[in-house]
């Protein structure tokens, strides 16, 4: 099987495991605060990127869309980090 379709089988994988879709869980929301974090931080708004990393950092998700959010974008930012891996160690297509 080349990378093309493990890519995807990766990431379903991942999802239905149980310490998967928690590890991508964690990723995705380190992923997000970061990204919010950032996006405040490179705006001038200083006190707003310290409330907002503590806040999405400390704080847990309101509802289960935010959990299954958060899991299916680290799920897919590890899946492509994979096929990227794989590429460099010459796994064919």
């Amino acid at each position: 099987m080349g990378i093309v379709a493990g890519t995807p089988k990766y990431i379903i994988g991942v999802l239905l495991s149980g310490t998967g879709f928690v590890s991508m869980y964690l990723f995705g929301g380190s992923l997000i605060t970061l990204w919010n974090t950032l996006d405040r931080l490179f705006s001038g708004n200083f006190i707003g990127a310290f409330i907002e990393y503590y806040l999405m950092s400390a704080l847990p998700p309101t509802s289960i869309g935010h959990v299954i959010g958060q899991a299916v974008l680290g799920a897919c930012i590890a899946g492509g980090l994979w096929f990227v891996a794989m590429a460099k160690r010459g796994v064919p297509f």
